[in-house]
């Protein structure tokens, strides 16, 4: 029964030893030292695909090399939405030590407790929030309490019986394990999903069509190559290079329109103008297209409101026979190919005439509505599946606490 088996404290039955980290006193060895970079994998295990490699006093590595079966401890570090007391379980083969942000857990007696099934227990702690009570932050990093830490109990069962919750973890973790890694897999697909359907609507066969040299075949809704007239954007679309006014013109106020510059800060997420100006000089509507021409040169986004913008951005709006929707999803498509535009030594640029010149595929109007709404509507399946596949992500994380805590509590 649960109640006869006995709790006993962490220090009791483990042995704890710091890291170490750059000697000062000679002779030194190179060692592999393990650092808080390698708990990456966020579910207990190692990633050892940079592990640093250091010089050490050889005196403190001799009593700090791991052993499989040892149990690495995030003591100091974490940030501000991971807490420290991570655990991960050591097995790699060779030499290696670990750093001073962690210590290592050793078990005192393996006939009395399994590495693994305390290496289990000691996540459950972590992931049901335990250990985040027990840190305090200092200068921006986040330490553990370790005499605290130290003091906590786990509860011991028999060996055998211990060996049996570990059995049968493995095999129900194994499974959630099993279930995220489908769910990446989910989640590279989704990703790809947009940009697959691009490809096959705007893909052009490599042969002209025979009579008329300035037409080339595309993949329609309908499926079949249709010949579609091909245009470069500087006919068919209103292109405006931003220009940065007077820095006097700006202030932080909302005095005037709101300015967009690009550059870094400039992404997928529609930013917060940062400043005002109120003498604009290149403006754009809302609904026009924006795009970087500056590093990072072909990001896209679209106006949201009457704004001001910088040498950083330029404001693409369609013309009658061109729907800025179609010109959107083309541009995406193009993002890549307009980024290798980009020249300059001093910093990545791509110019107006380069722009001018890109060459998009013109289909009827109304075909192109079509096509406007069947990728707005694949967009918007994406983004809901995306957005249910992050929501997924909690449940698996309170399924593990469910069964790491029943299998602690003597009901696995």
């Amino acid at each position: 029964m649960v109640q006869k088996w006995p709790n006993r404290q962490l220090e009791e039955v483990c042995a704890f030893q710091n890291g170490l980290w750059t000697g000062k006193r000679p002779p030194f060895v190179t060692a592999k030292v393990i650092r808080n970079t390698n708990f990456k994998n966020n579910d207990g295990t190692l990633n050892l695909g940079d592990v640093a490699e250091i010089e050490v006093e050889e005196k403190q590595l001799k009593n700090r090399l791991l052993e499989k079966g040892d149990l690495i401890l995030e003591r100091s570090g974490g940030g501000p939405t991971q807490p420290v007391g991570r655990v991960v379980y050591f097995d790699a083969g060779g030499k290696f030590s670990f750093s001073n942000f962690t210590t290592r857990i050793r078990v005192r007696n393996s006939k009395e407790l399994d590495s693994v099934y305390l290496w289990r227990y000691l996540n459950l702690l972590y992931l049901s929030g335990v250990t985040e009570k027990m840190q305090k932050q200092t200068t921006g990093i986040r330490n553990l309490n370790f005499p605290e830490y130290k003091n906590l109990e786990i509860l011991l069962p028999p060996i055998a019986e211990q060996k049996k919750i570990v059995a049968r973890l493995e095999g129900l973790l194994g499974k959630i394990k099993e279930a995220k890694r489908l769910r990446a897999e989910a989640q590279e697909a989704a990703q790809d999903l947009l940009p697959a359907e691009l490809h096959r609507i705007f893909t052009q066969s490599t042969t002209p069509h025979k009579q008329h040299t300035n037409k080339l075949q595309f993949i329609g809704m309908s499926g079949s190559r249709q010949k579609w007239e091909e245009k470069e954007l500087g006919e068919v679309c209103e292109l405006n290079m931003g220009q940065s006014p007077s820095s006097s013109t700006y202030n932080s106020n909302q005095d005037g329109l709101p300015f967009y510059q690009g550059k870094k800060d400039y992404g997928e997420k529609y930013p917060t103008p940062r400043v005002w100006c109120s003498n604009p000089i290149k403006i754009v509507e809302a609904g026009d297209i924006l795009i970087s021409v500056r590093a990072p040169v072909g990001a896209l986004n679209i106006a949201r409101e009457k704004s001001c913008i910088g040498r950083g951005l330029a404001g693409l709006r369609s013309g009658k026979s061109l729907e800025q929707g179609f010109l959107y999803y083309f541009l995406t498509l193009k993002q890549k190919d307009i980024s290798d535009m980009g020249t300059g030594s001093t910093f990545t640029a791509v110019s107006k005439k380069h722009l001018e010149n890109i060459k998009i595929p013109l289909p009827p109007v109304e075909e192109q509505k079509k096509i406007v709404a069947r990728l707005d509507s694949l967009s918007e399946k994406i983004k809901n599946l995306r957005e249910y596949q992050k929501s997924t992500a909690s449940d698996f994380i309170s399924l593990e606490q469910s069964i790491l805590h029943k299998a602690f509590s003597g009901k696995v």
